[in-house]
């Protein structure tokens, strides 16, 4: 990998005080992998991945699919007759956000989110979502967190496993993905690296009950690869063409044309369009890029949150810092 994206990962590192920072860069056959940071530890690969584990929800949908077992278009109330709103609703509108179900599960203001989500359980998941007695304004795209968890437990308890072992068995598995998982337990413990909040204090594992196909999963930069290289056409004809449909445009319309299916969608001068999701847990921070157009991957994991400040500036953003790495890929070729 050229110096240039060396140096620039390094800087970013030692900008934002980052203990460990792993990352992986596919480009037309060649993988560059390497860890950075103030507290690297060669043996540390597990990391949080957060939001990005939306991507695993949503390509569990497009094989279902595939096979029949549900269609994009099923409202709903097919699956949780229970609640009010489900006549309103379709698979296809939770995978792409335009449910109109609020962010997250909660009412008022939280003082203290990882004490909240310590305590918040299925029930506390299920009852939040029967409480919601009025129809939803469908058709905007509006980020929630329940809206995939919502759709992520309908197809895994349609197929009567757990969340966890459904995309194991139809997405991870069939991929290669052996070294990714939702609980740190599975780990040896020595591999699982450690949150940090911005003011650098560790924080315990991130954990959310009921709420896992919203973001709970755990992973390594070499399992991640594999995943977006399959987006590349390196798992095959099938799996290229079936993860085509979720890094594709969903909507024919400019407000919403940059949504996908999980999956947000840009287009850059140099590169092409891409197809990105990040993720943020307590503690830790990552990215995955998937660039077709000039064959590209990027996967960026880390234990260590932005400070509230540091959000302002894009200088400390991971997600700018993907885009740098990308643009320099594009005019590297």
């Amino acid at each position: 990998m050229n110096s240039h994206i060396h140096g620039i990962i390094e800087a970013f590192v030692r900008r934002s005080a980052v203990p460990q920072l792993n990352v992986g860069i596919w480009q037309n056959g060649g993988l560059y992998e390497a860890s950075f940071g103030s507290d690297q530890q060669a043996e540390i690969d597990v990391f949080e991945t957060g939001s990005v584990g939306k991507t695993f929800t949503s390509t569990l949908l497009v094989v279902l699919a595939e096979n029949n077992v549900v269609n994009l278009g099923d409202k709903v109330d097919k699956f949780r007759p229970d609640l009010a709103f489900a006549k309103d609703i379709t698979l296809l509108q939770l995978a792409t956000h335009t449910a109109g179900l609020p962010n997250n599960p909660f009412t008022g203001i939280i003082l203290n989110g990882e004490k909240a989500l310590r305590n918040f359980s299925h029930a506390d998941y299920n009852g939040f979502l029967k409480n919601i007695r009025k129809p939803l304004k469908t058709g905007r795209v509006k980020y929630s967190n329940l809206g995939m968890a919502l759709l992520g437990n309908i197809l895994a308890d349609h197929l009567n496993i757990s969340y966890e072992n459904a995309v194991k068995k139809h997405v991870l598995t069939p991929l290669g993905m052996t070294d990714t998982h939702i609980s740190p337990n599975t780990y040896d413990i020595n591999r699982v690296a450690m949150g940090h909040s911005g003011k650098g204090k560790a924080v315990p594992h991130f954990l959310w009950s009921g709420m896992e196909p919203a973001g709970t999963w755990r992973s390594t930069t070499k399992d991640m690869m594999i995943f977006l290289k399959a987006h590349l056409g390196y798992s095959g004809e099938f799996w290229e063409s079936l993860l085509a449909k979720t890094t594709s445009p969903v909507f024919n319309d400019s407000r919403r044309e940059h949504q996908g299916l999980a999956w947000q969608l840009s287009h850059n001068k140099e590169f092409g369009d891409f197809a990105w999701h990040n993720g943020q847990t307590f503690g830790q921070k990552s990215m995955a890029v998937c660039a077709k157009a000039s064959g590209s991957a990027i996967v960026i994991l880390s234990n260590k949150t932005p400070k509230i400040w540091q959000h302002f500036f894009t200088s400390y953003s991971i997600e700018k810092l993907s885009y740098e790495i990308l643009e320099s890929l594009g005019k590297s070729k």
